[in-house]
């Protein structure tokens, strides 16, 4: 806990590149991990890699957080613990190694880090720049003295000389904001305000000139007041992961174990335990007899069964041969013993047996109906024509969202849609503004709350921007959709889930007539009203 708590003190700016895995192709994507990294060390840039092979779908949608791999800066806790731990432990432009998360392969590049800040209680006030930046600039300069020395109140001044329209009515101010999603120059200040009540100096952004006043700032919590909401975040931290070796040792102890070092020293080829145990993955696709190597208890474990291990291990790429035994060992034992415990434990061994069941069940019910019903095209197309009335679009609007950490964000692109009543004019800038993304939502009578004004308003017409959760929207309608059927591809997602539960009862029939499986609801006694009752 203290540990995260220390690490949320600081984002760290970061892009990563992640290639995914399945079950059946683990080797493949660790191999493409690999050349990638190569490629690295060849002086190929980061981006340009994290663009081409990165499996993120972000990585290749400009505009986007997570473009060219690029994910901006993250806090510790709001990332899997892998990815954490070599989030923190990198200096500013250092790569990291190839590593496994849930989720695949990751390699990442640090770019910097920044302070992290509580949450602020901000007002402004905005002059947008009309010619030359000098005429908003000596305004905010006079209004400024006018409000330090007393002669009008800040919330006065904003509401009758700041152009920032939402803020303007509430004597300018933005409620609760996150100093980390504001414009750098508006961050940079408001990190120099140390005193609730004081007025900034005029600051430049792109979108004018602002004056800040800092009405609130919530003070970092102690370590001991955040600890309740910090401990459960660290169940699966370092502290966890050494008893579960300790234990692991306590087994292997008990139960005994051998390893043939020299034997699987030999076989990769790998001079030394110190060394690393990458060379073992040449052997991963061995067809012949592979060598045994380890033992604990009564069981036997082949070289290749620790080469699998290997890619399946977090941090596998720089895990010596020596790290590799122990961790391989350690596994197999924590594996031992809960299969000893299910012996000893009938309760516990009948719980295994029904999550086993359950696991089997569920691989059995993906590979052999949710799967194959997504790869049966004629099936699929049979189902799409029998209920093609029931696949249709139902009336929408066709609008273009733009979305931002705050509504400051946003003004520019009103402001630029006002001008001309062009689409073009704000989707442009949003190509190149890393804060701001564009999107196309059709809007239905189902759709969120939030969108459903575009319902009643014109072509064309703007809305907002408008507050949701923790981001902000600016919404332009564009046309409104006739109701009309949908063309097989796009009813896909539909077709394939109807097809499943045709397809599922169909399986489950052929399994009950293989196996001669009969129920007889019949003769079921049916509960009794009283449960006090005796029969």
């Amino acid at each position: 806990a203290r540990t995260l708590y220390e690490r949320q003190k600081e984002a760290v700016d970061v892009s990563h590149i992640l290639i995914r895995t399945s079950n059946r192709d683990t080797l493949s994507a660790y191999r493409t991990a690999q050349s990638i990294a190569d490629s690295l060390d060849q002086g190929i840039p980061f981006a340009e890699l994290a663009y081409r092979n990165s499996e993120d779908p972000s990585a290749r949608k400009k505009g986007e957080r997570g473009f060219r791999g690029r994910l901006g800066h993250i806090r510790a806790g709001q990332i899997v613990k892998p990815f954490e731990e070599r989030m923190y432990g990198l200096e500013p432009g250092e790569t990291s190694d190839i590593f496994r998360t849930k989720y695949g392969y990751h390699i990442l590049k640090v770019h910097g880090r920044r302070p992290t800040e509580p949450p602020i209680r901000l007002s402004h006030i905005l002059r947008r720049s009309e010619g030359t930046s000098g005429g908003a600039r000596q305004f905010l300069d006079s209004l400024r003295t006018e409000i330090v020395n007393g002669e009008v109140a800040f919330a006065a001044a904003a509401k009758e000389h700041s152009q920032h329209r939402p803020s303007a009515s509430k004597g300018g101010a933005l409620g609760d904001v996150n100093p980390e999603t504001l414009p750098d120059p508006l961050r940079e200040t408001v990190a120099s305000m140390d005193t609730v009540g004081t007025v900034s100096g005029v600051v430049e952004t792109r979108f004018g000139h602002h004056l800040l006043k800092l009405t609130d700032r919530q003070e970092r919590q102690s370590f001991e007041e955040a600890y309740d909401s910090l401990k459960d975040r660290v169940s699966d931290q370092p502290r966890a992961e050494r008893r579960k070796a300790n234990f692991a040792r306590d087994v292997r102890a008990e139960v005994g174990v051998t390893v043939d070092t020299t034997r699987l020293l030999d076989a990769a080829n790998i001079a030394s335990t110190d060394s690393l145990a990458r060379p073992l993955l040449a052997l991963i696709d061995s067809t012949g007899v592979s060598p045994d190597v380890a033992t604990l208890g009564d069981s036997t474990y082949t070289l290749q069964q620790m080469a699998r291990h290997l890619t399946q291990t977090d941090g596998g790429a720089q895990m010596t041969a020596g790290a590799l035994i122990e961790s391989f060992l350690n596994e197999k034992a924590i594996q031992y013993a809960v299969t000893r415990r299910t012996q000893r434990d009938p309760s516990l061994a009948e719980a295994m047996k029904k999550y086993r069941e359950g696991a089997l069940l569920f691989r059995y019910m993906q590979d052999s109906v949710w799967t194959a019903a997504t790869q049966d095209s004629a099936g699929l197309r049979a189902t799409y024509r029998r209920n093609q009335d029931q696949y249709r679009f139902p009336e929408r609007v066709r609008t273009i969202v733009f979305r931002a950490p705050s509504d400051t964000l946003l003004q520019p692109y009103k402001a630029a849609y006002d001008g001309d009543r062009s689409l073009q004019t704000p989707l442009s800038a949003a190509v190149e503004d890393s804060l701001v993304s564009a999107d196309t939502v059709y809007v239905t009578d189902q759709t969120a709350e939030v969108y459903q004004p575009v319902r009643s308003a014109d072509d064309l017409e703007a809305i907002g921007p408008t507050s949701r959760e923790d981001e902000w929207l600016f919404m332009i309608r564009d046309t409104r959709l006739s109701p009309r059927p949908k063309t097989f591809e796009e009813a896909r997602n539909s077709v394939v889930q109807d097809y499943q539960e045709t397809y599922e009862q169909t399986v489950i029939r052929q399994l009950r007539n293989r196996y001669d499986a009969n129920t007889y609801p019949d003769r079921l006694r049916p509960p009794s009203s009283d449960p006090s009752s005796t029969s």
